[in-house]
């Protein structure tokens, strides 16, 4: 599943204690990348696949919000207001390689966007060398549903993302496959991703919309349907439940019959979907359901 024009790049999981988060994903068989920082006050970690990975993301210090600011916009004062409301999935970031090039194309396709933003990230390689991580973003906040936002991600120095020693997982994972948000209406959120990828990628059923990006697909579900994805498993808590909000993620996994053996060893509570994959509840991953599929 070779990653491709936005395409999901990384769901971003944004949490208070970014500690405890990241322990958790290791009981439940992830091997996360060595912590980094962003230039803006924020902490993270990579859980690394082929091509594609999952971010942990938290504030670490709040004192250089403003730093790289665009428009107005900061996104370490956006992760530190996420968090004063809720912890979970709040924005999913979509693969680019012309970070320019593709900013431009979506505003002329009708996305509105709050910037762009370039920084550089201090990072280390597995063997302990410091190196410099270049990154280029382009946000599309939604303004009116904000807990269903973007941003495409241009990564310039791809080989010291997607490093070989950190895609080697207990758990086996080797991609996010999909990501999950709940909607009372979820047509009404089907605009936005024909913007992206145009109508012949986004399906409409009743009381769901599937996008396909190409690397994974975006499912927005009434509650009512989300349950008949995933099961009788509890859903993430959030500050507001009549609005859309991200609510799981699922990954594969060619290790499926060892994920049983891994969660009882380490405590881990897990049971599975009407359609046989296995879900975690979000007090167990930084309130977010971990789906975890066979490959």
């Amino acid at each position: 599943m070779a990653n491709t024009q936005f395409g999901i790049d990384h769901p971003v999981v944004t949490v208070r204690n970014f500690d405890q988060v990241r322990k958790q994903f290791q009981k439940l068989g992830f091997a996360p990348n060595p912590v980094g920082y962003h230039p803006w006050g924020t902490t993270l970690s990579l859980l690394m696949f082929k091509d594609n990975f999952i971010e942990i993301i938290a504030v670490d210090d709040a004192s250089k919000f403003g730093t790289n600011e665009v428009n107005g916009f900061c996104y370490g004062r956006n992760v530190g207001n996420f968090v004063e409301r809720v912890e979970g999935l709040g924005l999913v970031a979509l693969h680019s390689k012309d970070g320019k090039g593709d900013h431009q194309m979506l505003v002329e396709r009708g996305l509105k966007s709050q910037g762009q933003i370039d920084f550089i990230r201090n990072m280390k390689k597995p063997d302990g060398t410091p190196d410099v991580a270049v990154v280029s973003l382009g946000l599309f906040l939604n303004e009116e549903q904000r807990d269903v936002s973007n941003f495409i991600c241009h990564q310039h120095r791809p080989e010291l993302i997607w490093i070989p020693e950190w895609q080697k997982h207990p758990n086996g994972v080797n991609a996010v496959t999909a990501v999950t948000y709940v909607a009372p209406e979820p047509k009404l959120l089907a605009h936005r991703y024909e913007l992206f990828y145009g109508k012949s990628a986004v399906t409409t059923s009743d009381g769901l919309v599937v996008a396909d990006t190409g690397c994974g697909l975006i499912r927005i579900a009434t509650r009512k349907v989300a349950k008949e994805l995933l099961g009788d498993v509890s859903f993430p808590i959030w500050d507001d439940d009549s609005q859309p909000h991200g609510i799981s993620i699922s990954v594969s996994t060619p290790k499926f019959d060892a994920l049983e053996e891994i969660w009882k060893k380490n405590g881990i509570p897990y049971q599975q979907s009407p359609s046989g994959s296995y879900v975690i509840p979000p007090a167990q991953s930084g309130n977010v359901i971990m789906e975890f599929q066979s490959a």
